[in-house]
């Protein structure tokens, strides 16, 4: 005859099993923002709805034993469902681990960029941990009593999950509490006493009533709905994260629109300094009748139409830049005429002040290369022009080495500086585009604060890299890695 506890299993089981399938399709009918968050909150509802499908088969079976409708020879299968049953409240208390984990941090914009753009990744990990969980619960097998089992594998990995998943959650909550979305606190701070509630009812109450372990695992499917529902309704609901995206997005179009006021304000100021000087200087001359100080004028009138110059074309590289109109355009050069070049266009720029330029050329730097030489030209010119430009004295090295293999060269173009160096905290912005360091203490240097932003850019457009090394004070070291195909020097090729 049919127990009583059976026919309450079996009427809470389709009762929330009735409230999951309403929770799944009100969330997969609505339009879902494709973040990590929601990945994880996806997978969850999955392990929410497979747990409680596994238990109805279970519960049902179980009903039939009773019924003598099937026999006792379906004890083996029942097992497996039970596995199964704790395979998926597993899973589900680790994704809750992860979902919390990402909550705290989401404030990290960089942090939870990573974690978007390798999500794959994370989940494939998770799914080999759990595929080797899943073989070690189904290598020993165990009895449905909870006297008999209780000491078995599979009840102890559970509870040890259990366990570390809420004191993992509780440590996270606490120690970034200040740092979570106010709107987030409270269905995050609800969840412990829930899961708590469960586990200790589940190990208390069960266990001492001689209840069997599928009555042990089935308490959670209520928490876990209950939980799924609050975090729906409070974090997860689709329409609440599209209001979310659109605030961001007007936030970003309000930056966009802002970036673009401070980019015609910083141009308006840069173009007129040098036409400005251009202007009055070419009215002095007019009424100056002194050779030499008309000579002196006429330099830097130069000086003035050179900084001109140099600021459209830098205009002119952000744009092609920003309109992915820039393309690599492969010659075959000599890269020691490239860098000798280079070092005397430095030395002009260094003038009168009291700096040493000191380059260095490797060795085994091979004869022809290969690649985009106006592009590494104008990555060099903008290191070694800012090393002239912060430094008042003292030296800038200029170091090339190379590392030859596999018909490659692979350049590391180093340029230290005994300049002002920049402050750990403004390292960051530095290849922000018009950004001048700090210009109330550079407010003597010219320039648009474009040249190591199209700098970065460039050595990435080369698939490159560009690390910078800087004490305030001391001096700045720049480190930029590319690599060139070699050319033999045989070959009958036109060098440029």
């Amino acid at each position: 005859m049919m127990s009583f506890g059976l026919i309450v299993n079996m009427t809470s089981l389709v009762c929330c099993f009735m409230f999951f399938v309403f929770l799944f399709v009100l969330y997969f009918s609505k339009k879902n923002v494709d973040n990590i968050e929601n990945k994880i909150y996806r997978r969850m509802l999955f392990c929410n709805g497979g747990y409680i499908i596994f238990l109805l088969i279970f519960t049902l079976l179980d009903i039939l034993v009773n019924l003598g409708k099937v026999s006792y020879d379906i004890y083996d299968f029942l097992i497996i469902l039970n596995k199964i049953g704790i395979v998926f409240l597993s899973l589900w208390f680790i994704l809750l681990c992860f979902y919390i984990f990402i909550v705290v941090n989401e404030k990290k914009e960089k942090f939870t960029e990573h974690l978007n753009h390798n999500s794959k990744k994370y989940f494939i990990g998770l799914y080999v941990f759990l595929f080797i969980y899943t073989i070690i619960l189904f290598m020993e097998k165990f009895d449905l009593s909870i006297y008999s089992g209780v000491e078995k594998t599979a009840l102890i990995s559970f509870n040890a999950v259990v366990i570390l998943s809420i004191l993992l959650d509780l440590i996270m909550v606490i120690t970034n509490f200040k740092k979570i979305n106010k709107k987030k606190i409270l269905p995050i701070v609800i969840i412990f006493p829930l899961l708590s509630l469960g586990w200790t009812y589940s190990i208390v109450v069960v266990i001492n009533s001689g209840n069997e372990l599928k009555d042990y695992i089935i308490f959670f499917y209520i928490v876990i709905t209950l939980i799924n529902y609050l975090m729906f309704f409070t974090i997860e609901n689709p329409d609440l994260k599209m209001i979310n995206e659109l605030t961001l997005a007007k936030n970003q179009a309000e930056k966009a629109n802002n970036a673009k006021s401070d980019f015609l304000s910083s141009m308006s100021h840069e173009l007129r300094t040098p036409l400005n000087a251009i202007v009055g200087l070419t009215q002095t001359i007019i009424y100056n009748d002194n050779v030499d100080e008309m000579h002196t004028d006429g330099k830097d009138i130069l000086k003035a139409s050179n900084n001109l110059i140099e600021l459209v074309d830098s205009i002119l590289e952000i744009n092609k830049l920003d309109s992915n109109t820039m393309e690599i355009v492969e010659t075959i050069y000599n890269p020691r005429d490239l860098f000798n070049d280079l070092e005397k266009l430095t030395k002009l720029r260094i003038d009168n002040k009291p700096i040493e330029l000191r380059m260095r050329i490797s060795d085994d730097l091979p004869q022809n290369l290969k690649g985009d030489k106006i592009k590494l030209r104008t990555i060099i010119n903008n290191l070694l022009t800012n090393a002239v430009k912060y430094s008042e004295k003292g030296y800038v090295d200029f170091i090339i080495d190379s590392v030859v293999a596999d018909n490659k060269c692979n350049l590391r173009i180093t340029v230290s500086d005994t300049g002002r160096g920049i402050s750990e905290d403004q390292l960051d912005k530095l290849f922000t585009r018009f950004y001048r360091r700090e210009e109330d203490k550079d407010s003597d240097i010219e320039g648009t604060g474009l040249g190591l932003a199209i700098t970065k850019s460039l050595v990435e457009l080369m698939n490159g890299k560009i690390t910078v090394n800087s004490t305030e004070g001391v001096g700045s070291t720049f480190l930029v890695t590319l690599s060139q195909n070699i050319v033999e020097e045989k070959a009958n090729v036109e060098v440029l």
